[in-house]
């Protein structure tokens, strides 16, 4: 585990890392399988289009850009309260920090309920064509990562609920971070592909 460099001025200084932290580069390679898991979808997503001919999405299949884009606004700045709480965290303002992740999880609950409900309005389904095949196992995969990424947000919250004391604590709040950053650019480029090109 890295040691955390503290200034003299306890509290007025951000803690900082001397090195990247274990879970920090554990994080990271990770992060990179997890690319090359969705690309792999983007290239497959890309050569159906390319081999199929028709318009994408086809016609028949109505999508809601506008409520779409609104969720992915809100996913987007989750990002921006979940670094608000690493920053808080890395100030040693715990409160604060805990505060930030719960309105991060509010928006990123929020963005996969939108999304439960959009499944369930669509009058496509997975075994309609293969952009419904597509759209659903893109959209569906991205969605399981969001509810893995709440699930450790929670178990953030409990570990900051504990011992005033926690030297891995910040690891992994910033890991936790890393990840979410991830999530987020990743539905960028999926509502890019599944409700803007055409």
């Amino acid at each position: 585990m890295a040691q955390a460099v503290v200034a003299a001025r306890s509290g007025r200084e951000p803690i900082r890392f001397n090195k990247p932290t274990i879970l920090g580069v554990g994080t990271m390679v990770w992060l990179g399988s997890e690319m090359m898991f969705f690309s792999g979808l983007f290239a497959a997503y890309f050569t159906i289009r390319a081999h199929d001919g028709k318009p994408w999405p086809p016609a028949g299949i109505h999508l809601d850009v506008v409520q779409a884009g609104i969720f992915t606004a809100i996913l987007v700045m989750s990002s921006v309260t979940m670094q608000k709480a690493v920053f808080e965290a890395e100030h040693n303002r715990l409160r604060s920090a805990k505060w930030w992740i719960v309105l991060t999880i509010v928006m990123g609950a929020s963005f996969v309920a939108n999304q439960a409900v959009e499944w369930h309005k669509f009058t496509f389904g997975p075994q309609t064509n293969a952009y419904g095949s597509l759209f659903y196992l893109m959209s569906g995969l991205h969605g399981l990562h969001v509810i893995l990424g709440l699930v450790a947000m929670g178990f953030l919250l409990l570990r900051m609920a504990g011992r005033a004391k926690d030297p891995g604590r910040l690891a992994a709040i910033q890991s936790v971070s890393y990840y979410w950053h991830f999530v987020d650019v990743v539905w960028v480029a999926l509502y890019a592909c599944l409700f803007l090109l055409h």
